[in-house]
């Protein structure tokens, strides 16, 4: 065991709604500004390429303008943004995994807590049990030294 004292300082956190949402709400952004929220259309000819998308569209699905849509020969691709229905399905699954991965922070949490207050009276208790043992064997060198003094006299030398 290190000779560092263990102190704990504070409490282990507590579910908080307000963090919950927190962390929620950065996940839902990072899927909505990410590629996530779509869906790559990808085709070697053209015309498969424009079939894909037609049926993507009828499925509830829309071009992105902002990402480019590749027309090279032998590879055309655009992304496609999901159906509402599909990215509100999707959210509720990343709100659920963000909640469990914060339910699972915070047991981390707590277990952490407990395992540095059961080192933290442990290393009081060894402490506590040193202290006594050199209490103990000074008192035991205390009454020695007393019995020596007592069995003999001092020494006298005359000048």
């Amino acid at each position: 065991m290190s000779n560092t004292k263990i102190a704990i300082q504070g409490v282990p956190p507590q579910f908080d709604e307000t963090e919950l949402k927190r962390r929620q709400a950065g996940f839902q952004h990072m899927y909505m500004n990410t590629l996530q929220c779509m869906e790559l259309v990808r085709a070697v000819i053209p015309f498969d390429f424009l079939s894909k998308v037609i049926e993507k569209s009828k499925q509830g699905y829309t071009l992105v303008e902002k990402n480019i849509i590749t027309t090279s020969p032998l590879d055309y691709s655009a992304y496609m943004v999901k159906p509402e229905k599909l990215r509100e399905a999707e959210l509720v699954l990343i709100d659920a995994k963000v909640k469990a991965e914060y339910v699972a922070f915070l047991k981390a949490e707590h277990l952490r807590y407990e395992d540095l207050l059961r080192q933290q009276l442990i290393q009081a208790a060894e402490a506590k049990e040193r202290k006594k043992a050199e209490d103990a064997e000074a008192k035991r060198l205390a009454t020695i030294e007393a019995e020596v003094a007592t069995t003999f006299t001092k020494l006298v030398i005359p000048d």
